[in-house]
């Protein structure tokens, strides 16, 4: 059943004020000194993280106190260091004051008295009454406090170190580790004494505490810290227990049944395989609150957000031949609901096939070389990559297993295999390969010989008969479409759509899904107060297609970064590249004629988007039609070198002027070359693959103002409009 709210009103007054004061005790313990009681592996990692969002999210308050006790801090999480902090608190704490006190470790049930305690590192479990932190003791000392609100967290039912693919574990666990049942009853009876009292459990009755090292921390905590960094905010962006309580139990039931969604499908491809090892799935977690008559506790406010270098989750479409109306389809709805930066890749005869290698490996291993988080313990979102190759396999003379995207972009089957080994993150690979004519290689050959044992890994492939060659592809945007909602998409849940969808159809899906460290999303879950809409991050979406392959991932970063000078220099190195003129270093009449209509559309787009329509070639191209009828004004020039070239000379000179490429009638040099914030509309990109032609020697004498050479230099310039106006670029 869904939780209740409990709340009466917004008010922060006394916190932001500095009136009332927050304190916070925070212990984890990973490392017992006692060998018979289990080490975990999250438990110090879910203290510290949970003390950085808690800071994070209680900045605007003045007036707070943090003592945090774990393996990685100075105050070890011992039991007197522990005493200590709670006798300081309750001696110094008004009764405005708000305390929380947080621990993650083993709950212990003392067997002769039934005491609950809490195992802190020096806790001897033959001796727990006296060298472990009694609930008892606890709530006695929090009841000589005189702060009125007072809320107790405790992720104390650990299951111990477990891995997606061990939920129950071989060895039984000991019933002195789950003391679920007795805190319950105690922390009921001290609510129901004390008004203000606000009790939170990682799990409830007969339940335990999952971790997972995809989330590197326990399941519990990992939501709470989330949802102090500022998913549980409500639309006024305030932080309270109760609205914090709501986000993480919606959030841990759905990861859990993501969990098991995921062990469903693996345990099928094991019994297709005829084995009888099944991996039973996790029974629930479900957070469990305790609370009696108390009004709003407010927690914090929604830190701001911090803006990350790292784009975790990377995906590239790489459509091949036959092409596919449906590729770039997957694309936005990779961008918009998967959360995905996206590169989208037309490949044509004329792309290199070392062009596509590169682009793969660095959207398979861009998480190899990026930086690590400045903390151990911050909460990243998950490394995904997301790969989707369209083409036809087949089998060379040599019996090599080949993908051929296109007569010249060939994929050995092994060198693919090789680039995957070779990721770190999670992956999700999309096979979509239409039969040709050629010979053909088995498809189910390639699912199992890309199958690596790794961690997480999803593979998904279909062979779509010539009849219907768009079958799959458009299968694979309709699933997409149908399933997104606020809980999110895991690829275990897309196969089995998938089953479904072509379970009328005469198209064989094949599939592989490994996971032993946590969940795969295709479309991760969004939060209730989420601001992000698909509407608004369809915008974000950059067509980056090309007609020759070219890689343009780099000068999007540098535009988006507003590195404008950077971002000219590359735009002028991919359009010689693209044009074939990088040794000539220059363009000429024949090369802008032929320029391929798509990446003159791409690189346009990128320059008018990310300058918010100031700068590209587009913009230039308006600038010259507003005044492109200029004739001679020089009669006498006009005769000697004919009233053409005096005309396109002029024309260039009041385009360099309102483009800021002169200054005092002469031109400037581009290593001179400023971009200011106020710098003219249609400034960049600059024209540096066209040769500099008034700069020709001449008769020995550097001219630097030859109208003839000039009006050559703006014919190319002319052209270049043309060829926007050609492509139909507004």
């Amino acid at each position: 059943m869904c939780p209740v709210g409990v709340r009466t009103s917004h008010s922060t007054h006394a916190l932001e004020t500095g009136l009332a004061k927050l304190w916070l005790i925070l212990v984890g313990v990973n490392q017992y000194q006692d060998e018979q009681i289990p080490c975990l592996r999250y438990s110090a990692l879910d203290c510290q993280g949970l003390g950085e969002a808690l800071n994070a999210a209680t900045q605007g308050f003045p007036q707070k106190d943090v003592k945090i006790h774990n393996d990685f801090a100075h105050q070890q999480p011992l039991l007197d260091n522990v005493r200590t902090s709670l006798k300081q608190v309750a001696a110094a704490t008004k009764s405005i004051d708000t305390v929380l006190f947080y621990f993650s470790g083993h709950g212990m049930l003392e067997p002769s008295s039934q005491q609950v305690v809490l195992c802190l590192k020096d806790t001897q479990k033959d001796n727990l009454i006296e060298t472990g932190l009694k609930l008892q003791e606890l709530l006695q000392l929090l009841e000589s406090c005189a702060a009125q609100q007072q809320l107790v967290w405790l992720d104390a039912c650990h299951s111990g170190s477990m891995t997606l693919l061990g939920a129950r574990g071989e060895t039984p666990i000991d019933p002195q580790l789950n003391p679920t049942q007795e805190l319950v009853e105690v922390l009921r009876q001290r609510a129901a004494k004390r008004k203000g009292f606000y009790a939170l459990l990682s799990c409830d009755q007969g339940q335990q505490s999952w971790e997972f090292p995809q989330l590197k921390h326990g399941v519990f905590t990992y939501y709470l810290i989330r949802g102090l960094r500022g998913e549980a905010a409500d639309s006024q962006g305030i932080i309270e227990a109760d609205g914090l309580y709501r986000y993480v139990y919606h959030q841990t039931l759905a990861y859990i049944d993501k969990a098991n969604q995921q062990l469903r499908v693996i345990n099928q491809l094991k019994k297709a395989r005829g084995e009888n090892q099944i991996h039973p799935e996790y029974p629930s977690q479900t957070p469990k609150r305790i609370v009696e008559g108390i009004g709003e506790v407010i927690l914090g406010l929604k830190p701001d957000k911090t803006v990350s270098t790292r784009h975790p989750r990377q995906a590239l479409v790489i459509e091949g031949l036959p092409k596919s109306k449906s590729a770039l389809a997957l694309s936005k709805i990779l961008n918009t609901s998967g959360g995905f930066e996206v590169n989208y890749w037309t490949i044509s005869e004329k792309t290199p096939s070392s062009d596509v290698r590169k682009a793969i490996q660095k959207c398979l291993l861009s998480e190899s070389f990026s930086e690590s988080p400045n903390t151990a313990n911050s909460i990243e979102e998950t490394a995904t990559a997301f790969l989707y190759l369209r083409g036809q396999i087949q089998e060379t003379e040599q019996g090599e297993a080949v993908l051929v995207l296109s007569d010249n972009v060939v994929l050995n089957r092994s060198w693919l295999r090789k680039q995957l080994r070779r990721c770190r993150s999670q992956q999700i690979i999309i096979l979509d390969c239409p039969v040709g004519t050629h010979r053909c290689a088995s498809l189910r050959d390639w699912v199992e010989e890309l199958q690596l044992g790794l961690d997480e890994q999803c593979l998904i492939a279909a062979a779509a008969p010539p009849s219907e060659s768009e079958r799959f592809a458009s299968c694979l945007i309709d699933t997409l479409n149908i399933t997104i909602q606020p809980s999110g998409l895991t690829a275990a849940a897309w196969i089995t759509q998938l089953q479904l969808e072509l379970s009328r159809t005469d198209i064989e899906l094949y599939f592989w899904l490994f996971g032993s460290q946590g969940v795969i999303e295709v479309l991760p879950g969004k939060t209730l107060f989420s601001g992000d809409t698909s509407e608004q991050k369809a915008e974000d979406l950059d067509n980056l297609s090309s007609a020759v392959g070219v890689d343009y991932t780099q000068l999007r970063d540098l535009l988006k970064a507003g590195r404008w000078l950077e971002a000219d220099e590359e735009t002028t190195t991919l359009i010689l590249k693209i044009a074939g003129r990088e040794e000539k270093r220059y363009l000429d009449l024949e090369s802008l004629e032929n320029f391929p209509c798509t990446d003159l559309c791409t690189i346009d787009a990128l320059w008018v988007k990310y300058s918010h329509g100031r700068f590209g070639f587009s913009v230039q191209k308006r600038i010259w039609e507003s005044f492109r009828d200029t004739s001679a004004s020089d009669p006498v020039l006009a005769l000697i070198i004919g009233s053409s070239n005096v005309a396109a000379s002029q024309t260039c000179i009041d385009f360099g002027n309102r483009a800021g490429w002169r200054l005092k009638d002469s031109w400037i040099d581009y290593s001179n070359l400023i971009v200011q914030e106020d710098a003219p509309n249609g400034q960049l990109p600059y024209f540096g693959f066209f040769e500099q032609v008034w700069r020709l020697k001449l008769l020995g004498v550097w001219e630097w103002h030859s109208a003839i050479a000039t009006a050559s230099w703006w014919r190319l310039c002319v052209a270049l409009f043309s060829r926007i106006e050609t492509c139909q670029i507004k």
